[in-house]
């Protein structure tokens, strides 16, 4: 890891995360289930039940438990900011891994930043070169297909394709083509949004409350992972990879983990096909702590913990669900 890189992680724990740098530091005001330790893992019993852990919350071990989780996102990283500035990696590092609010981002990016500039001039940066070992090791793990992840839904990390074939919509309500979204649930530009752009398509409770939520595209689920409990968060989130090179997430219809158990109806490993069943929407009102009103879907090209990295910018990236739905359904 280059000095850049390693400075981009600690400043945004310095920056924002962990600013006194307590290992086993827990999240301010977020109760039991609130994150924990340098990299806030969410909830904190994700790092004590991790097969890497040894719940020493020492720094080596941290950084192995994140490794481990997330190897995607760790490589992902690796690549974005190599050969880049301090500043643009912990950008990066809270883009692809943190993965805070919008309101969060805007809020503590530049201090995140600032706080990368410090630890890269305080501990010589410009001295310390890249070494590709620890990439090697993060990819390795993500190829492996080996269950690394262990958070409070019980899932693992795996690779593997799955069945891509015909695209559908994700309501069985929905007809003629039109799945009746606003102007801000749209995909594309958002006058609302960080960026002004949105990465996906968000479908309500108001209008699909109670109804399955169905593939959209067939593929195989890689990952079912957690991020946050409010509806400026993801929330629960299903990762599927297609084998003609898509894929497709589903969050933010699940927020603790009752919710989860009660509406994601997969699990990692399975294969499903367009039109089977990924979970249910609550119905309209029903979920109110943590709040649930929406299901969001974003599809992508790329893994999708890289693509989050583009999560508010238009570069090509995401692309456009309905879009995709409108021209691939079976003529049959």
């Amino acid at each position: 890891m280059s000095g850049a890189q390693a400075a981009g992680i600690v400043g945004n724990i310095g920056g924002a995360e962990d600013p006194g740098f307590v290992l086993d530091q827990a999240e301010i005001g977020a109760g039991a289930e609130g994150g924990g330790g340098l990299y806030q893992f969410t909830p904190k019993s994700k790092y004590l039940t991790s097969p890497k852990s040894d719940k020493s919350w020492s720094v080596e071990n941290q950084r192995d438990v994140v490794m481990a989780l997330e190897p995607q996102t760790v490589k992902a990283y690796f690549k974005e900011t190599k050969g880049g500035t301090p500043e643009d990696a912990a950008t990066a590092w809270m883009n692809g891994y943190e993965r805070p609010s919008p309101s969060a981002r805007a809020n503590t990016n530049s201090a995140r930043r600032a706080a990368a500039r410090k630890a890269y001039e305080l501990f010589g940066g410009a001295n310390i070169s890249g070494s590709d070992s620890i990439l090697g090791d993060a990819t390795g793990t993500a190829d492996s297909g080996s269950n690394t992840q262990n958070d409070e839904n019980q899932c693992s990390t795996s690779s593997g394709d799955g069945a891509g074939g015909d695209w559908g919509w994700p309501f069985a309500s929905i007809k003629n083509n039109d799945p009746g979204l606003s102007a801000e649930q749209q995909f594309g530009y958002s006058a609302s949004r960080m960026g002004n752009f949105h990465d996906g398509i968000d479908l309500g409770d108001a209008r699909y409350g109670g109804q399955e939520i169905k593939a959209i595209h067939g593929g195989k689920v890689y990952k079912i992972g957690h991020k946050g409990y409010t509806q400026s968060d993801l929330g629960y989130y299903i990762f599927i990879k297609s084998d003609d090179g898509y894929y497709e997430v589903y969050q933010e219809f699940a927020f603790s983990e009752a919710q989860a158990s009660k509406y994601i109806k997969v699990k990692e490993g399975d294969t499903v096909k367009t039109g089977d069943v990924i979970g249910i929407l609550p119905k309209n009102g029903s979920e109110t702590s943590p709040l649930v009103n929406h299901v969001h879907i974003g599809v992508s090209k790329k893994e999708l913990s890289a693509a989050e990295l583009s999560a508010f910018s238009n570069d090509g990236t995401w692309l456009d669900p309905v879009q995709l739905i409108k021209g691939g359904q079976s003529k049959k």
